[in-house]
């Protein structure tokens, strides 16, 4: 039974470090979406001028 406990409690390690994983290439990924497309949108703002 020891045995058991101690695998539940590495799978919940696990499972927090596959939350802040997510978490973060989340943050990565839509963040420079969006500044991306507001670089995009300001390149071509300045070259209309």
């Amino acid at each position: 039974m020891e045995t058991n406990k101690e695998v539940v409690s590495k799978e919940n390690v696990n499972e927090e470090h596959s939350f802040k994983g997510a978490l973060f290439s989340s943050l990565v990924f839509v963040g420079g979406t969006i500044v991306a497309c507001i670089l995009l949108l300001w390149v071509l703002y300045m070259v209309r001028l």
